[in-house]
């Protein structure tokens, strides 16, 4: 079974490396990084909690994993989120 998200919404849709990956090359990471922390992340997440997440879970592990990176990304990537809220 593949991983699901719970939205805010409280509804469920497949996990997509995809969305991630977009977000964060929209926020300035090159390609290249944005689809190997993408991985990384993915297998964080399977590993604590392999069916279902939280929407807000993966925002806090992409942020917790660009600060290791690159910061202004990092601020990019937040100030997005907000004005998703």
């Amino acid at each position: 079974m593949n991983l699901q998200v719970i939205k805010r919404d409280g509804s469920i849709e497949e996990y997509s490396e995809f969305k991630i990956i977009r977000v964060m090359i929209a926020a300035g990471l090159k390609p290249d990084k944005a689809q190997s922390l993408t991985h990384l992340i993915t297998k964080l997440l399977k590993s604590n909690s392999p069916l279902r997440v939280s929407s807000l879970e993966i925002r806090d592990k992409v942020i917790q994993e660009l600060k290791k990176i690159d910061k202004d990304v990092v601020n990019l990537y937040s100030w997005y989120e907000k004005t998703k809220e």
